[in-house]
């Protein structure tokens, strides 16, 4: 191939990232179109929806493909029991489709600027690529107490984005030149995130969550992480699917008591 076509091939395969944006009709969000306001981001800005107020608030973060409204179930046990809550759609997704940055980075600073904005928040629940968001924001200052961190998304040289194109057939130039690409448009490696550290330096308690049936997120690599964490302690289960473990009452019960509710 010529370079030209590499980097058309590169280009491509960097298209494919972003995700896919489900719909945001108002109808469909969670909470009433009241109670949604916009905070101006670096980067993009950032819808969210807020019910009750007070230094107890929980922030709940979503995953890669998906928006606030995963969140239903979760959401309403927490505004059952008088816990203000706080939904956000992450730059890409949901009513913030149209923000031209949607990786780590950008989705990192969106949760910080909007714990600054709407802060204090004293717990954050997020689901996949959302736990590399919360991680992102409290390693870059945001301030809560509490992380909840469901199915968390633990790359390494086997697991990575990288190992994945590979698999999939796509020639070695072409991810180097994707890789090069993006580095070029974010400022940071596309699988530059110290995931660990982050949590590593984090002084406040970490619930871990995980399934045996995740084969996206697996269980041992969490229950791995869990235990290097001396402020961490670990949900499992060996039935539920990746986006289940964010809807799933049994889960929600657990959290709750966790958190003392």
């Amino acid at each position: 191939m010529t370079d030209a076509e590499i980097t058309e091939k590169a280009e491509a395969l960097l298209a494919e990232m972003r995700p896919f944006a489900p719909s945001a009709a108002p109808g469909q969000n969670f909470l009433p179109p009241e109670t949604r306001r916009t905070i101006p981001g670096e980067f993009a800005d950032i819808p969210v929806w807020r019910a009750g107020d007070g230094p107890d608030t929980t922030l709940f973060i979503h995953g890669w493909d998906d928006s606030h409204r995963v969140w239903r179930q979760f959401a309403m046990r927490f505004l059952q029991t008088g816990r203000p809550i706080l939904l956000m759609d992450l730059p890409g997704h949901g009513a913030a489709s149209k923000a031209e940055h949607c990786s780590w980075p950008y989705a990192g600073a969106a949760v910080r600027e909007v714990i600054e904005a709407e802060g204090p928040v004293e717990t954050i629940i997020a689901h996949s690529f959302g736990c590399k968001a919360a991680a992102r924001a409290v390693e870059t200052g945001a301030e809560v107490d509490t992380l909840i961190l469901i199915a968390p998304p633990l790359d390494n040289r086997e697991r990575g984005w990288a190992s994945r194109q590979r698999k999939q057939g796509v020639d070695d130039a072409i991810i180097e030149k994707a890789q090069a690409l993006y580095k070029t448009q974010t400022g940071v490696e596309m699988e530059g995130q110290d995931f660990r550290g982050a949590l590593a330096r984090f002084r406040g308690r970490i619930l871990l969550v995980g399934s045996e049936a995740d084969e996206g997120c697996p269980l041992q690599d969490i229950r791995a992480l869990a235990e290097s964490l001396p402020n961490a302690d670990l949900v499992e289960d060996y039935e539920l699917g990746h986006r289940e473990l964010a809807l799933d009452p049994g889960i929600l019960s657990s959290i709750t008591h966790f958190l003392g509710h």
